[in-house]
C-alpha cells in the first residue's frame, strides 16, 4: 500500500476514535492544547537554569493522599498531556510536558515534584529525561525505571 494511502486509513482510524470521545475528555484535551503551549512560551523564553531555580518549578511532593476529585484530576491530566503532546506541531517533548501537567495541577492545589534525570547505565550518549510526580504517581514521562533523577525542583 502506497505510503499517502497507508496515512489515509490511520487517519481514518484517528478521526472514528475521536468522535467516540465524550465531552469530559475533548474538554481536558483542549486545556491540554492549552497548557503545553502556555509550557512551551514559558520554556522558549527562559533558561534553564533560571527555570530550574524558579518557583515555577516549586518542590510539592504531596505529603498527604488526594481527595476523589483531585485524584481524577491527576488521572485526567496524566490521560490527556501525552495524548495531546504528541499531535502538536511543536516541541511538546517531556520537559514541556512536565511543566504543562504541574501548572494544570497547581492550577487545582495538587502539590507535584518535578524531577530531571538521565537513563542508568549511561549509554555513550547522553540521554536526558524529565517527568512529574504527584506523591509516588508519574503524572507524565511514562516509565522512568530505566532514568536517575540528577535535578528535582526546589523550593
Amino acid at each position: 500500500m502506497p505510503s499517502g494511502a497507508r496515512h489515509l486509513v490511520a487517519l481514518r482510524r484517528e478521526y472514528r476514535k475521536a468522535v467516540r470521545l465524550d465531552r469530559t475528555i475533548w474538554l481536558d484535551l483542549l486545556r491540554a492544547v492549552i497548557e503545553l503551549a502556555l509550557a512551551r512560551v514559558r520554556l522558549g523564553s527562559r533558561q534553564a537554569r533560571d527555570l530550574l531555580g524558579s518557583n515555577s518549578l516549586a518542590n510539592h511532593p504531596s505529603p498527604q493522599p488526594l481527595d476523589r476529585n483531585r485524584a481524577s484530576l491527576v488521572e485526567r491530566v496524566a490521560f490527556a498531556i501525552p495524548r495531546a503532546g504528541h499531535r502538536l506541531p511543536w516541541r511538546a517533548d517531556c520537559l514541556v510536558q512536565a511543566l504543562a501537567a504541574q501548572h494544570w495541577l497547581g492550577h487545582h492545589g495538587v502539590d507535584s515534584q518535578l524531577l530531571v534525570g538521565v537513563r542508568k547505565p549511561s549509554p555513550a550518549e547522553f540521554e536526558a529525561h524529565a517527568w512529574l510526580k504527584v506523591g509516588e504517581r508519574v503524572v507524565t514521562g511514562g516509565d522512568i525505571s530505566g532514568y536517575v533523577p540528577l535535578v528535582r525542583d526546589q523550593a
